[in-house]
């Protein structure tokens, strides 16, 4: 196509009056190299693993009559909310499976616990007798095994017992050395044979013939306090799973 002296010319105009415009977008678009002293963005540290607390008994199961005063299940549920608070203050996560005087059954307590799948399934009692702590894991019947898909419900924890039995180990160790009372023991309870997590039982007397002892405000804070500790010690094992 021809071009006259007159095209020209307007087209010598158009170029000179976008020309700062040009210069401006030049200066001002985002590079698409980074920084030379920008810091790559670190990844997210791992979230704690749940241990998941179960107050015993509640609602129309008291649970044993400690005194007249207070039922097994008023203070287990004291205990857990307590034990919840130091693991809190050791940067550990914990929730209630029982925050309430509400009833729940055994095969309900399973269920729930298997569906939400927390690193460790803790379940609190409270008795008379003995001396301080003692801890178990499950004792699993013999004779019964999971054949297909399905699991036997009465040996659930075969999978992670191996691992219950660590945790507990660890936890019997670092108990030991406050020099607290405590024994280390397997028990056909439920509804940890129910429980496809590792998962284990406290059972908290007093360390006296006075079982209101098991009321006090002090021996609620040491007890929950050592085992706040003697879970902390645990976390390694809590983060490998069984």
């Amino acid at each position: 196509m021809p071009w006259n002296k007159s095209g020209i010319t307007r087209l010598a105009v158009l170029l000179l009056l976008s020309l700062p415009a040009l210069l401006i977008h030049s200066q001002t678009a985002p590079s698409s190299s980074p920084a030379p002293n920008q810091t790559p963005p670190q990844p997210a540290s791992p979230s704690p693993p749940l241990i998941l607390i179960d107050p015993a008994h509640g609602g129309a199961d008291s649970g044993a009559a400690l005194n007249a005063a207070f039922p097994e299940k008023d203070v287990t549920l004291v205990l857990a909310r307590r034990l919840r608070q130091d693991l809190a203050s050791h940067g550990m996560s914990a929730q209630l499976l029982r925050n309430g005087d509400n009833t729940l059954p055994l095969d309900q307590r399973a269920a729930m616990v298997n569906a939400s799948h927390p690193a460790l399934y803790l379940v609190i009692h409270a008795t008379s007798q003995g001396s301080g702590i003692r801890l178990y894991s499950a004792m699993l019947p013999s004779g019964q095994s999971s054949r297909g898909p399905f699991l036997d419900w009465q040996t659930a924890q075969t999978s992670a017992l191996a691992h219950s039995r660590s945790i507990q180990a660890q936890i019997t160790t670092t108990l030991q050395k406050t020099g607290f009372p405590m024994r280390s023991l397997v028990a056909p309870l439920r509804p940890l044979n129910n429980l496809i997590v590792p998962a284990i039982a406290i059972e908290v007397a007093p360390t006296s013939a006075d079982v209101s002892q098991l009321a006090s405000s002090d021996y609620q804070e040491t007890v929950c306090g050592d085992l706040a500790n003697a879970f902390a010690a645990t976390l390694p094992l809590l983060r490998t799973g069984p």
